[in-house]
C-alpha cells in the first residue's frame, strides 16, 4: 500500500473515529451541564421525570466510555495493526444498543408530551411510537446479528437492518416535530404575550426536530456514499448525545421561554398570565387575561 493510499484509509476510519470521539466529548460536556441545571432548577418536576433523566445521563456516560474504548483499542492497543480495522470491537457493537436504547427513550418522552398535547390521540403518537420501537428493534437485531459475524465487511450483508433502524428513527423524529408543531400552532388563545411563547416553542421544536432527522439522515448518506470508511460511525457517536441535549435543553428552557415571553415581573406581582409545568400537554385560556401552557 502506498502511503497516499495509507493516508487516505487512516482518514476515513480512525480519523473518523477520532473525529466522532472528540464530537460526542464536546456533546457529553454539555450534557453533563444540562443534567446538572435540570435538577438544581426543576425538583419540583414530577419523580418519574427526574429518574428518567438521570436513567439517560447514565446510558450517555455509558456510550461516552464505550465510544473511548474504541478509540483507544484502535490507536493504541492495536496500533500499527492493518487488520484491526477490519473487525468491530465489542464497544463498537455494544454502543449500538446502548444509543438504540436512548434514542427510544427520549423519543418516548417527547411522545408523552405529544400525547397530552394531542389530548390523548392515539391516531397522532401511535405511529411516532411504531417507528421509535422500530428503530430500537433494527439496531437490537443489527447487533445480535451483527456479533458473530466478526468482521466490517461481512457486516455489509445487515444493511437493511442499518437502514430501517436509520430511517424509522428519521421518520420518528419528523412526525414528533411536526407534529407538536401543529398542535402547539393550534393552542394559541389570543393573547399577545401567551401567542409570543407559543411561537417560541414551535421555533424549538422545529430546530430540535431539524437537528436530530438530519443527524439520522447524514449517517444514512455517508453509508450509502462511503460505505468503506467510518464516517457514518462518527456521525453515530454523536447521534444519542444530540437527542439528549435536545430533550434536555427543552426541559431547562422552560424558566427562560416564560420570562422571554412574559418578563419576570409578571411572576412576582401576581401575573395575570401564569405558566404551569405539572405537565397536562395543553394551553387553556381562562378569562381575557389569563392562561395556562404546559411546556
Amino acid at each position: 500500500m502506498s502511503s497516499t493510499e495509507h493516508s487516505h484509509t487512516m482518514d476515513g476510519t480512525l480519523g473518523a473515529f477520532l473525529v466522532g470521539l472528540v464530537a460526542a466529548s464536546l456533546l457529553y460536556g454539555i450534557t453533563n451541564v444540562q443534567t446538572r441545571m435540570y435538577y438544581k432548577m426543576y425538583e419540583a418536576d414530577r419523580l418519574i421525570l427526574r429518574i428518567a433523566v438521570g436513567f439517560l445521563w447514565t446510558l450517555d456516560t455509558i456510550h461516552q466510555a464505550l465510544a473511548i474504548h474504541t478509540v483507544y483499542t484502535y490507536v493504541v492497543i492495536r496500533y500499527g495493526d492493518p487488520e484491526a480495522l477490519e473487525t468491530p470491537t465489542w464497544s463498537v457493537m455494544a454502543n449500538i444498543v446502548v444509543t438504540s436504547l436512548n434514542d427510544t427513550i427520549v423519543r418516548t418522552l417527547f411522545c408523552h408530551r405529544l400525547w397530552k398535547f394531542s389530548e390523548k390521540n392515539y391516531y397522532i403518537t401511535a405511529p411516532t411510537m411504531l417507528a421509535a420501537i422500530t428503530s430500537l428493534v433494527g439496531g437490537i437485531i443489527y447487533t445480535v446479528k451483527g456479533v458473530p459475524l466478526g468482521s466490517f465487511a461481512r457486516l455489509s450483508a445487515l444493511t437493511c437492518w442499518l437502514y430501517i433502524g436509520f430511517t424509522s428513527g428519521a421518520v420518528a423524529d419528523i412526525l414528533l416535530a411536526s407534529s407538536l408543531v401543529i398542535y402547539l400552532w393550534r393552542s394559541r388563545t389570543g393573547l399577545p404575550r401567551t401567542d409570543s411563547l407559543v411561537q417560541l416553542l414551535i421555533l424549538f421544536t422545529v430546530n430540535s426536530g431539524v437537528l436530530t432527522s438530519a443527524c439520522e439522515i447524514m449517517c444514512i448518506v455517508t453509508y450509502s456514499v462511503l460505505p468503506k470508511t467510518f464516517w457514518y460511525y462518527a456521525l453515530y457517536m454523536i447521534l444519542p448525545k444530540v437527542h439528549l441535549n435536545s430533550l434536555l435543553a427543552s426541559y431547562n428552557a422552560r424558566h427562560e421561554m416564560r420570562e422571554a415571553a412574559f418578563g419576570p415581573e409578571d411572576r412576582i406581582s401576581f401575573a395575570l398570565v401564569d405558566i404551569s409545568y405539572a405537565d397536562t400537554g395543553r394551553l387553556e385560556k381562562h378569562g381575557n387575561n389569563e392562561a395556562s401552557l404546559i411546556v
